[in-house]
């Protein structure tokens, strides 16, 4: 197929393939309304034109109407190349209210094997091209989260919480994105095995196949990412844990001290210690006693702990 882009937004295109012919039309909304008036009040709505927020394909008895939203790949969560497109029997028509189509088809050129019989072969090739380097562009992904793992290992905690919730977000625009092209695919091949289209038919299944792997890909990279917030949570809850740990032990050894200092601070006339000479520096050396005492016990409970540790491990 030789496609040969127009100037205007309202253009035809004509593509040959050895004994068979069809037309390829770009039309704005209000043009396809004009020229289609009974497709477009059957599934075309203009509101639903200007408002596209999803990939589908609907079957008619004569045609295949649906619409494109295209998530752009620089800012996922940002407006998508959103569109309408009709296939008839001898006429594939893009329904468009901004120029977007055009920018894509000459892209589209530079591609090997771009040559269609049909109309339907030709929305082969064009959501083919869609997903031309798509595996490439969930490759990058996964090398962001194994960085992010690496900053987890090396304690570097700084903005995680941002940057794997941004992660997630753009994998579930293209989660959906994937599974909504599946969707479209399982659609057209029913359509094509409908009419016994057998190439358009095995076509349009390994489209599904491949939109399927892909979709597939996504939920193993959110999985990913979701093992990885659970491996930040955990080392946020050990740094925690350690805290409480040291402001238990801390507690612990001034208790008794408080409890010392309470005792001999109440107002009480007859105290026997109040009244010796040395009971100051008495009270003094019983605390520090006590203080040395506790911390024997809590390094010797740690090197206990530990030591059962290394004996089951071995023992396991």
């Amino acid at each position: 197929m030789y496609v040969r882009i127009g100037q205007s937004i309202d253009r035809r295109q004509e593509c040959v393939d050895m004994d068979q012919k069809w037309d390829m039309e770009i039309l704005s909304v209000e043009k396809f309304a004009e020229r289609y008036e009974e497709l477009f009040h059957r599934s075309f709505e203009s509101s639903k034109l200007h408002y596209i927020r999803f990939c589908k394909a609907e079957n008619w008895s004569q045609a295949v109407e649906g619409t494109f939203a295209i998530p752009q790949k620089e800012h996922l969560r940002g407006e998508k190349t959103a569109f309408g497109y009709c296939v008839l029997p001898n006429r594939f028509i893009f329904i468009e209210y901004e120029t977007k189509i055009e920018p894509m088809l000459r892209e589209m050129k530079d591609y090997p094997n771009i040559d269609a019989a049909s109309p339907l072969q030709f929305l082969f090739k064009f959501m083919e091209y869609l997903l031309e380097d798509d595996m490439i562009f969930l490759q990058g992904y996964e090398d962001n989260l194994e960085d992010l793992e690496d900053e987890l290992l090396n304690n570097n905690l700084e903005d995680f919480n941002r940057t794997i919730l941004a992660i997630r977000k753009e994998l579930s625009v293209l989660s959906s994105y994937y599974e909504q092209l599946s969707d479209m695919g399982e659609t057209l091949k029913q359509n094509a095995a409908e009419q016994g289209a057998e190439k358009e038919e095995l076509l349009f299944s390994l489209l599904c196949e491949r939109a399927g792997r892909f979709y597939s890909t996504v939920q193993e990279l959110k999985e990913y990412s979701m093992q990885l917030r659970e491996m930040h949570q955990t080392q946020v809850d050990i740094r925690q844990n350690e805290i409480m740990k040291f402001l238990t032990i801390v507690t612990t050894i001034f208790m008794p001290l408080t409890l010392i200092a309470g005792w001999y601070g109440m107002n009480f006339v007859h105290m026997p210690e109040l009244s010796l000479r040395y009971g100051y520096a008495v009270i003094c050396g019983i605390c520090l006693l006590i203080v040395l005492i506790e911390i024997w016990f809590f390094k010797n409970n740690k090197c206990h702990v530990k030591c059962n540790s290394r004996k089951n491990g071995f023992r396991k």
